[in-house]
C-alpha cells in the first residue's frame, strides 16, 4: 500500500493503519536521528516524538510531496530542538558547577559527542549538517534535492555540505592511514 493511501485512510478514521508507516520508516528515522544526536537512547526518544508529531499533523501533509522527506524533516527538526535544549541545560549545569567549584572542568556536550564511538571519531569531525547530509546520501540514497527538503534549504547548499563532507572524510582517512602505517 502506498504512503499516500495509508495517510488518507488514517485521516478518514483508520488510525491503527498508521502503524504501517511506523514499521516502514522506523529504522531509517532512528538511524538518521542517531547520526545527528550521537546517542542511541536520545535517538529512540526523538524518533518516537517525530512519529507522534507526524501523526498529529497528518492533515498538514502536502500529498504532492514525499511523505518520507516530510517525516525526515520533522525528525531532523526534533533533533535540533533536542540539541538546543541539551545545550541550554548543559550551560546551566556548567555554570552552576563552576560557581560552586571554579576549578572544576566540565566536558561540553560537543566534546562528549566528539569522543563518542558510536559512529567513529572521523564522522564526528564533520559538522552536524555535513554528517547528516552524507549519512542521508550514503545510507538512504537521498539526492541533494531531497536532502534540501529535509534541511529546508537550497539544493546548492546541500551540495556544498556533501562536497565539504567528502573532502574532509578523504583528508581524515588519508591522515588515519598514514598514522596507522607507522
Amino acid at each position: 500500500m502506498e504512503d499516500k493511501e495509508i495517510i488518507l485512510r488514517c485521516l478518514s478514521g483508520e488510525i491503527e493503519i498508521f502503524e504501517m508507516l511506523v514499521i516502514k520508516y522506523q529504522a531509517d528515522v532512528l538511524s538518521m536521528t542517531w547520526s545527528v544526536l550521537g546517542d542511541k537512547e536520545e535517538a529512540k526518544d526523538v524518533t518516537q516524538e517525530a512519529f507522534i508529531q507526524t501523526y498529529l499533523n497528518l492533515n498538514r501533509f502536502d500529498s504532492t510531496k514525499s511523505f518520507k522527506n516530510w517525516l525526515f524533516a520533522i525528525a531532523y527538526k526534533r533533533c535540533l530542538d533536542r540539541k538546543r535544549k541539551e545545550r541550554s541545560l548543559s550551560r546551566f549545569i556548567q555554570k552552576a558547577i563552576k560557581e560552586k567549584n571554579p576549578n572544576t572542568e566540565v566536558e561540553s556536550e560537543e566534546k562528549r559527542l566528539e569522543c563518542s564511538e558510536t559512529f567513529g571519531p572521523i564522522l564526528n569531525k564533520l559538522n552536524e549538517k555535513e554528517r547528516t547530509a552524507i549519512y542521508l546520501k550514503m545510507s538512504n540514497g537521498y539526492t541533494a534535492k531531497e536532502i534540501s527538503e529535509i534541511f529546508n534549504c537550497a539544493e546548492s547548499t546541500v551540495r556544498v555540505y556533501l562536497l565539504n563532507a567528502k573532502r574532509k572524510l578523504k583528508k581524515l582517512l588519508k591522515e588515519k592511514k598514514h598514522v596507522s602505517t607507522f
